[in-house]
């Protein structure tokens, strides 16, 4: 399971590593175009959670954040999970929490920079991807593993599929 450190280490650094460099290449609101038509860099600050909540309550979204990190490693002690599919999931939403989470202690405020031009989307991070990818595969686990023993259920390593 430290396996899982990591893809940790290596998407809160990228994460941390494209907001400082957006940061400090931009003003806020300023970046340019990535791919015309399909997406921009922009520099925003996010003062809330996804989509903008929360606006200005940086210690509740703190306090949550620490909260869910306490709970998933709880989870993974006690438990030991052996689904690649739920411990990857995991993963990928302690990283995203922790990049966002260094932000929001630090500066107060989360650094975004990717801005989908071909929809209409929030502006939002590595960080945010690697959170919501996370919950996606975490709900397909639930939805589709169901709430089957760990010890008996695992996912097939070559395939990705539920054995």
């Amino acid at each position: 399971m430290f396996l899982y450190l990591i893809p940790i280490v290596i998407i809160v650094a990228a994460d941390q590593a494209t907001k400082f460099l957006t940061a400090k290449s931009f003003p806020v609101g300023g970046g340019f175009t990535l791919i015309p038509g399909f997406v921009d860099v922009t520099y925003v600050r996010n003062e809330g959670a996804a989509f903008g909540i929360l606006q200005g309550r940086q210690i509740p979204l703190i306090i949550v954040s620490v909260l869910v990190f306490a709970a998933i490693i709880f989870y993974v002690v006690k438990y030991k999970p052996r689904s690649r599919w739920l411990l990857w999931s995991l993963t990928l939403i302690v990283a995203g929490g922790a990049g966002n989470l260094i932000d929001r202690a630090a500066l107060g405020f989360v650094r975004d920079m990717i801005d989908l031009t071909f929809m209409r989307f929030p502006v939002f991070n590595v960080a945010d991807a690697a959170i919501t990818v996370g919950a996606v595969m975490l709900a397909l686990r639930v939805l589709i593993g169901g709430v089957k023993d760990e010890a008996n259920y695992d996912f097939d390593g070559d395939t990705g599929c539920p054995q």
